[in-house]
């Protein structure tokens, strides 16, 4: 029974990792492809780290960030569960209740 919340917690760790690649994958993408400056786009323009003058469309996240609560989810649904399903340490023996009091 408890295999299916540690598969859970598994591809819940595998989405927000995946999700993060995304993410950082999609701003370097972004930040590598500056467009044509042009004065009738409506775009505000930029230095960047060179001092040249650079422009950008607004950013778009893509599935990144959608990954990381997906996988947020998932993390905490199987931990809940794992939580749910646990059972403490069996205690047995003659005299146990007397170490208890």
């Amino acid at each position: 029974m408890r295999r299916a919340p540690l598969a859970m917690l598994g591809a819940g760790i595998a989405a927000v990792l995946v999700g993060c690649a995304v993410l950082v994958f999609t701003v370097n993408d972004y930040l590598g492809h500056p467009l044509a400056i042009s004065s009738t786009s409506g775009r505000t323009v930029f230095k960047d780290a060179d001092g040249q003058l650079v422009s950008y469309d607004l950013f778009e996240p893509g599935a990144g960030p959608i990954l990381i609560i997906a996988g947020g989810v998932l993390v905490f649904a199987s931990l809940f569960l794992l939580a749910v399903l646990w059972r403490g340490k069996p205690v047995s023996g003659r005299g146990w209740r007397s170490r208890i009091r």
